[in-house]
């Protein structure tokens, strides 16, 4: 049996230019308040845009188009890290897969600089193109469930939410990471981890198939055997190889209820809680996920953390855990219950556009030990900052499953990941907040396997880049010259053509 679930906003065949809401139609156009003008094209250079352009994009989209002088500009550019303030020169909103066709061939037509938002979640704040053109697929969502094969299938504008809500109330889940208004488009191109990464495997490693708008225009399906190249190359490759329209990806049986851990410490413990966690990933079964780390509150509090969650029931996780944390004495604090993935799947929401800006920086470990817990707990506990985590994240499980070249990540014999971040209020203490995490990050590298989880990439250099695709790099630039010779799909954690190096 198939289900189809859909949230879509009501928009109307409008264009919202100036704050004055104009009819598009063939004919004639009510005076406006808003026109044409400056954009960034996809080389660097600027660009004039006429009014008769603009009319042919709206002729074309069932969506509205939004410039700077639009009353709901500066709200429909808001992305979900206040640390951006990306001004593109104009928004395209698409409620079809027509609309997405006719939005991109304008943009490739006139060689705009182009961004591709979805859940608009991206940490470098790539969903909005500064100067250029944004496609917003947001509207184009909904996800259609085929219970019988255990597929999803899956438009490019949906989030996680769209996905967990279709998904889980049947008794099926696939790997979706741990926001749930986050895009699919991004998690399920750039890897994709999540609560049950360890027990499913990446998000990459269960898309089955997909459709790529490719920048000549073409709608190709992609799989293991029809463009397997693409296929290839999009999982884990992001959005260098065109727009993704739709998702197939594998979903597997899954009791909703799970248990949901967290034990604080002081800050006192931090190198015991970082051995205790790398003891507890040899032997910790996939259905539990952990992590632990030092995290500095906004005023200033200090402590130390080991948490995560287990598909199973609380009884079983207190039988794997009670031994290692009675090692490390009591808590501070202690919750462990069960509760509805669901519900689980949308605890670290907060809101639609975050409050406090946020900054990354991470990278694998394909190894750890005593001396790397009491360096970085060392570390960590002497360079405490306000609203900072020193983390790491295990890997392993079905994760490691895969050949290094069966998808474009080749990092599969991470066995923990490590991430630092800020969080901060201010505009003005960015500098700060942002030489904290790459100070932090510069002393811990040295210790790492190499490589990093793109998604949380923020302005990355092409050295960065190769290392995060090691001996799978070379190939995806053979997959870039292919269907995007001319890089026009460039904001992204960018595969440069051969003929652009």
């Amino acid at each position: 049996m198939t289900h189809f679930s859909q949230n879509l906003p009501k928009l109307s065949r409008r264009s919202l230019l100036g704050g004055v809401l104009g009819v598009t139609a063939a004919t004639a156009f009510p005076s406006r308040q808003g026109h044409a003008g400056e954009a960034l094209a996809s080389t660097g250079e600027k660009i004039l845009l006429s009014d008769g352009d603009l009319m042919d994009l709206e002729k074309s989209i069932s969506g509205p188009v939004i410039l700077p002088s639009s009353l709901i500009y500066d709200e429909v550019r808001r992305l979900w890290n206040p640390a951006i303030d990306h001004q593109p020169a104009l928004i395209a909103q698409c409620n079809t897969l027509e609309d997405i066709q006719a939005a991109f061939q304008f943009a490739r037509n006139h060689n705009i600089l182009t961004a591709i938002r979805c859940g608009g979640h991206n940490y470098d704040g790539l969903g909005m193109a500064d100067g250029g053109m944004t496609i917003d697929l947001s509207p184009f969502r909904g996800v259609e469930v085929d219970e019988t094969n255990k597929v999803a299938y899956v438009k490019g504008g949906s989030i996680l939410r769209n996905l967990d809500e279709a998904t889980i109330p049947l008794g099926v889940v696939t790997t979706a990471g741990v926001v749930s208004h986050t895009g699919v488009g991004g998690l399920a191109t750039g890897i994709g981890q999540g609560r049950l990464a360890r027990s499913f495997g990446y998000t990459i490693d269960n898309v089955r198939g997909v459709k790529v708008l490719t920048p000549d225009g073409r709608h190709l399906r992609a799989d293991a055997t029809q463009n397997s190249d693409l296929y290839w190359g999009v999982r884990g490759g992001g959005g260098n190889f065109g727009i993704v329209t739709e998702f197939e990806i594998q979903l597997y049986d899954f009791d909703p209820t799970v248990t949901s851990i967290s034990y604080t410490f002081p800050v006192s413990k931090a190198a015991d809680v970082y051995k205790t966690l790398f003891e507890l990933g040899e032997v910790v079964p996939n259905a539990m996920s952990l992590s632990g780390g030092v995290r500095t509150s906004g005023s200033g509090e200090t402590t130390c953390s080991l948490g995560g969650n287990y598909a199973g029931p609380m009884a079983e996780a207190q039988k794997i855990l009670d031994p290692y944390i009675k090692k490390l004495g009591d808590p501070l604090r202690t919750r462990m219950n069960e509760v509805d993935y669901l519900w689980l799947q949308g605890i670290a929401d907060g809101d639609l556009l975050a409050k406090s800006a946020t900054y990354y920086q991470s990278g694998f470990f394909n190894h750890v030990d005593e001396k790397i817990a009491e360096e970085v707990a060392d570390y960590a506990t002497k360079n405490t900052f306000p609203g900072s985590q020193v983390q790491f994240g295990h890997q392993a499980g079905k994760m490691s499953t895969m050949a290094r070249d069966a998808t474009a990540f080749p990092h599969r014999d991470t066995v923990f990941q490590f991430t630092t971040d800020v969080h901060w209020a201010d505009r003005r203490d960015g500098p700060a907040n942002r030489k904290f995490a790459d100070d932090t990050w510069a002393a811990i590298r040295p210790m790492g396997s190499g490589g990093f989880y793109v998604n949380l990439a923020v302005d990355p250099s092409e050295a960065d880049v190769r290392e995060a695709y090691a001996e799978n790099y070379d190939r995806l630039v053979e997959v870039k010259d292919k269907y995007d010779p001319d890089n026009f799909m460039r904001l992204n954690v960018n595969i440069k053509p051969s003929g652009a190096m």
